[in-house]
C-alpha cells in the first residue's frame, strides 16, 4: 500500500509539473506570436511608402566644412546608393539630381535616410534646412530626428534639379547615404504620417512614460522589502528610458566623444540589468550573478573609454563588444529563467512570457546590429512592453504596496535609529582619526622648525662660545632671534597670524643686518599684487623657513658679495608667488651642509602645494620658490 501511494504521489508531481510546463510554453508561444505576427507589424512595420520621385547623378565628396564657398572646388566621386563612407569626424557633401515633369504646387517632402548627427539641405543652391549647428566641437544632433523635410515650391524648376546634403559626423565615425524619399508633399505627408509618429511623438510619449515609471520605481524601491529586485526594477527602466531620450536629446551638454560613452554606456547597462533583475524576479538568486553582472559592465565601461579619443578602432571595438555582450547576456538571462523552472514549480506564467518576450526583443536587436549592422529599434520600440512587465512582476511578487501609518513610521524610526548610531560611529572613528593625523602632521612641522630655526641658532651661539666669549650684545642680539623663532612656531599653530607681505618684511629688516656684517649686499625687489592672498599662517611660516635657509646657505657657502631676492607674480592663467634667491658666488649656495636642511626645504615646499627649483654653477646660485596663491574675491 504505501509503495502504491508512493507511486501515486509521483505521478501526481509529474502531472502537476508536466502540466505547469506545458502552460508556460503555451503562454510564451502566445506572447511571442501576439509581438512579433500582430503588434510589431501593425505599430511598428514599415508604412506604404509614397511613389518616389527618382534620384541620379549622385556624387560623394570630403568638404572642410559647411561653407558653401568650398563646395565648387570639391572633388566628387560618384557612388551608387545606399553608401557607407568613413572615417570621421568631418563633413560629407552628397549632390544628387531630380527631374520634375511639373512643379507641385504643394512642394516636395524630403526624407533623407542618413546615418548623421547633423545635415543640412540644399535645392538649387538655396537653402531648405540649416536646423542646429554643424561645428564639429560645438555639434548638435538634429540628425536623429525622423521627420519629413518640407522643400518649397518656390526653389524648385521644371525639369533638372540638384539637391545637396551636406552632412555632419562628430561622433560616429561613419557617414551612411541612403535613397531619400522625394515626393510630392500631400502625398508623402498622408502616407508617412504613421512612421512619423512612431519615430517621434511614440517614442517621446514612451520614453516620458518611461521616466515616470522610474519615479515609481524608485518610490516602490524605497518602500519594498525586496531591495534587490526593486533596485534590479529602477535600473533596468532608467537605462532604457534614457536610451530612448538619447536619440531626442539634440544640444547635449557634452563633447561627441563623452556623448558616444554616455550612449555605450546606457546600452551596455540595459542587458547587465536585466541579467540582474531576472536573477531577482526568481526570488532564489545566484548572489555571485550580481556580481558577475557588474564587473562586466565595469569591463565594458573601461573599454569604452577609449571612446573619448574618437578613434575608429575604439567604435568599432565599442560596438563589438556591446553587441557581443548583449546577446550573451540575454541568453544568460533566458538560461536563468530554463534553470529556475527546471528546479522550482512556478505558477507566473504570463508573468515570465513577458519577461521573455522583452528579453527576445531585446536579443534581436543587438544580433541585428552586429551582424547586419542596421538598427531595428526593437530594443526602443520595446520599452512599452517593458512598462507593461514591470507592474504585472511588481504585483505577483505579492509585495505589500500599501502599509499602515503606524507600521510604516515605525519601520521608518527603526531605520533612522539604526542610522543615526551608525553615522555617529562613524564620525567618532573619522574624527579619531584626523585628530591622529594632525598631531603627526604637527609634530613633524614642529620637528622641522627646530631644527631649521631654533635649534640651527642655538647651536651657532654654542660654537662661537666655545671658540671665544660672546660680546653680550651679540648674545643678546642671537637670543633676541630665537625667541622671535619660538615666537613664529607658537603664531603658525593659530588661525590667525601674519601674512605673507608682513613676514617678508619683518625677514627683510632682520636678515639685512647679518647681511651687511657679512659683506653682502642684498637688492631687494618685491612687486607682489596686493590682490593676491590665499597664504594662511602655517603656509606663510613654510616659506618664511624656506627662505631663511636659502638665505643661511647663502651666508655660510656662496662667498657672494651680492644677494639678490625678488618677489612677485608670473604671468599665467593660475595665480601664483614666485620668489628668485640669487647670488654671486662660488655656486654653493645651494649646499645643505650637513643635515636634513635641503630635505626639509623641499618637503616644505610641497606640504603647501608649492616647487622648488635650485640652479647652481660656478658663477652662483638661484633658487626659485613658486607658491599657489588666489586672487582676491575669488573662491578657494
Amino acid at each position: 500500500m504505501q509503495l502504491r501511494e508512493l507511486v501515486r504521489q509521483l505521478g501526481a508531481a509529474a502531472n502537476d509539473r508536466l502540466r505547469g510546463t506545458f502552460g508556460l510554453l503555451l503562454a510564451c508561444i502566445a506572447v511571442q506570436l501576439a509581438f512579433w505576427l500582430a503588434i510589431n507589424p501593425l505599430l511598428f512595420g514599415s508604412a506604404k511608402r509614397p511613389e518616389a520621385i527618382a534620384v541620379h547623378s549622385v556624387m560623394l565628396a570630403a568638404v572642410p566644412g559647411p561653407d558653401p564657398a568650398g563646395f565648387e572646388t570639391a572633388r566628387f566621386r560618384p557612388v551608387e546608393l545606399p553608401v557607407s563612407d568613413c572615417c570621421g569626424p568631418g563633413y560629407r557633401l552628397v549632390r544628387m539630381q531630380f527631374t520634375l515633369a511639373t512643379v507641385p504646387q504643394d512642394g516636395l517632402a524630403l526624407v533623407p535616410t542618413l546615418g548623421s548627427d547633423n545635415f543640412h539641405i540644399r535645392v538649387n543652391r538655396q537653402w531648405t534646412r540649416q536646423e542646429g549647428r554643424l561645428e564639429l566641437s560645438s555639434p548638435t544632433y538634429h540628425g536623429n530626428l525622423k521627420t519629413i523635410h518640407y522643400i518649397s515650391p518656390n526653389v524648385l524648376r521644371t525639369g533638372g534639379n540638384q539637391l545637396e546634403l551636406i552632412v555632419m559626423r562628430a561622433g560616429v565615425p561613419y557617414f551612411d547615404v541612403g535613397r531619400p524619399i522625394l515626393a510630392p508633399y500631400a502625398q508623402a505627408s498622408r502616407l508617412l504620417a504613421h512612421r512619423n509618429y512612431i519615430l517621434g511623438d511614440y517614442q517621446v510619449m514612451a520614453y516620458s512614460f518611461g521616466l515616470l515609471s522610474v519615479a515609481l520605481a524608485l518610490l516602490l524601491l524605497w518602500r519594498s522589502e525586496q531591495k534587490r529586485f526593486g533596485l534590479a526594477v529602477f535600473v533596468l527602466l532608467a537605462a532604457w528610458s534614457l536610451r530612448m531620450h538619447y536619440y531626442h536629446w539634440t544640444d547635449p551638454p557634452f563633447s561627441p566623444g563623452a556623448r558616444m560613452v554616455y550612449y555605450f554606456a546606457l546600452t551596455t547597462t540595459v542587458p547587465v540589468a536585466w541579467v540582474y533583475f531576472v536573477d531577482a524576479w526568481t526570488a532564489r538568486p545566484w548572489r555571485w550573478l550580481g556580481w558577475a553582472a557588474g564587473v562586466v559592465w565595469a569591463g565594458l565601461m573601461l573599454s569604452h573609454l577609449s571612446l573619448l579619443d574618437g578613434s575608429v578602432a575604439a567604435y568599432d571595438r565599442a560596438v563589438t563588444l556591446t553587441n557581443g555582450a548583449g546577446m550573451v547576456l540575454g541568453a544568460l538571462g533566458a538560461f536563468r529563467f530554463a534553470w529556475h523552472f527546471s528546479r522550482h514549480r512556478d505558477e507566473r506564467h504570463w508573468e515570465t512570457a513577458l519577461l521573455l518576450l522583452c528579453i527576445s526583443v531585446m536579443s534581436a536587436d543587438f544580433v541585428r546590429q552586429l551582424f547586419f549592422a542596421k538598427s531595428s529599434n526593437f530594443l526602443v520600440n520595446g520599452l512599452p512592453i517593458l512598462i507593461l512587465a514591470f507592474p504585472v512582476a511588481f504585483i505577483a511578487r505579492n509585495i505589500r504596496l500599501f502599509r499602515s501609518m503606524n507600521e510604516f513610521n515605525e519601520l521608518l524610526t527603526g531605520q533612522l535609529r539604526e542610522r543615526e548610531t551608525e553615522l555617529a560611529e562613524n564620525y567618532a572613528r573619522q574624527a579619531e582619526l584626523a585628530r591622529r593625523e594632525t598631531l603627526v602632521s604637527e609634530r613633524q612641522r614642529l620637528m622641522r622648525d627646530m631644527h631649521d630655526g631654533i635649534g640651527g641658532q642655538l647651536m651657532s651661539l654654542l660654537f662661537a662660545a666655545r671658540k671665544q666669549p660672546i660680546p653680550q650684545a651679540e648674545l643678546a642680539e642671537g637670543l633676541q632671534q630665537i625667541i622671535d623663532e619660538l615666537r613664529l612656531i607658537i603664531d603658525s599653530l593659530d588661525t590667525g597670524g601674519e601674512t605673507l607681505g608682513t613676514t617678508l618684511a619683518t625677514f627683510r629688516a632682520r636678515i639685512e643686518p647679518r647681511l651687511s656684517a657679512a659683506g653682502i649686499e642684498l637688492r631687494w625687489d618685491n612687486s607682489l599684487s596686493e590682490s593676491l592672498y590665499g597664504l594662511g599662517p602655517r603656509e606663510v611660516l613654510q616659506v618664511f623657513r624656506i627662505v631663511q635657509e636659502a638665505v643661511t646657505n647663502v651666508i655660510k657657502h656662496s662667498g657672494s658679495s651680492t644677494l639678490a631676492i625678488g618677489i612677485a607674480q608670473p604671468d599665467g592663467a593660475t595665480p601664483q608667488i614666485s620668489i628668485t634667491i640669487a647670488d654671486a658666488g662660488s655656486g654653493r649656495g645651494a649646499r645643505p651642509g650637513t643635515g636634513r636642511g635641503m630635505d626639509n626645504m623641499r618637503a616644505r615646499a610641497r606640504s603647501i602645494g608649492g616647487s622648488l627649483l635650485i640652479e647652481s654653477t660656478p658663477s652662483g646660485t638661484r633658487l626659485v620658490l613658486l607658491v599657489p596663491a588666489q586672487l582676491e574675491g575669488t573662491t578657494p
